[in-house]
């Protein structure tokens, strides 16, 4: 990995001086957001994410002070879906093995239970180096990024009951962790000023959150809280509108 980053960082640098300046740039994007590994598995009820494609709209700007090297940064918004049918199914599952959890009858089908299952969101803000190299009217670049994610839990309400007996859970959580952020871009620089930039990126946080249930068996009560913690990572693909200069 680090020879591998040495010699990114050599062929910019020896690209550059033989090229024209590099341009600045500010503007918006927006485009496909794609969870990976843990974020989109569905195979842990408390650790994976459930999540399914969404979007992203990201606005950035990178300033070039010096050949080949920019610094910038980047505010985004994402919201991705959340797999709805698995998470509930490995749910009941989980109510129903536990020893301890003092349920009532056969495991309950999909349509006798009330599920109510939100999206997953996140804020984005990072802030790091660029090397960027330009040819003809484009200009290709690569970039890493650290800073906050502010992320937002699908909230999701399961409500279940058979006479007097009830199964209840409730998952929530906002949560505020680092990330960090690589990536590769083309910008196409017009004559006009303005520039269209196409971009590919990887982002790594994490989110945190609460999960309680709630088991009325006849004379029983049971209650049962836990906070969990699930990686997130996307991939981004996005077009961008910029104001070059």
């Amino acid at each position: 990995m680090k020879k591998t980053a040495i010699l990114l960082f050599s062929f910019f640098l020896v690209c550059s001086i033989k090229s024209e300046a590099q341009s600045s740039y500010l503007g918006f994007s927006i485009g496909a957001s794609i969870p990976m590994n843990d974020f989109s598995s569905t195979e842990n009820l408390f650790n994976s994410g459930y999540a399914i494609p969404g979007f992203t709209v990201s606005f950035e700007g990178f300033y070039f002070p010096l050949p080949v090297i920019g610094i910038g940064g980047t505010l985004a918004f994402g919201s991705l879906y959340a797999d709805s049918d698995n998470y509930l199914e490995d749910l009941i599952e989980y109510a129903y093995t536990q020893s301890e959890i003092p349920v009532f009858g056969g495991p309950p089908v999909a349509e006798d239970i009330g599920l109510e299952s939100g999206f997953w969101n996140y804020v984005n803000m990072l802030a790091g180096p660029e090397l960027s190299v330009p040819f003809g009217r484009f200009q290709a670049a690569i970039h890493g990024l650290a800073g906050l994610t502010m992320a937002f839990y699908p909230t999701r309400e399961m409500y279940y009951s058979e006479g007097a007996n009830s199964l209840e859970t409730l998952a929530k959580g906002t949560s505020a962790a680092l990330a960090y952020s690589y990536g590769a871009s083309l910008l196409y620089r017009a004559r006009s000023g303005t520039g269209l930039k196409l971009s590919a990126d990887y982002l790594n946080s994490k989110s945190s959150y609460d999960f309680d249930m709630d088991v009325v068996n006849n004379s029983d009560e049971f209650d049962l809280n836990r906070s969990e913690d699930i990686d997130i990572e996307t991939l981004s693909i996005t077009l961008g509108f910029f104001y070059v200069f």
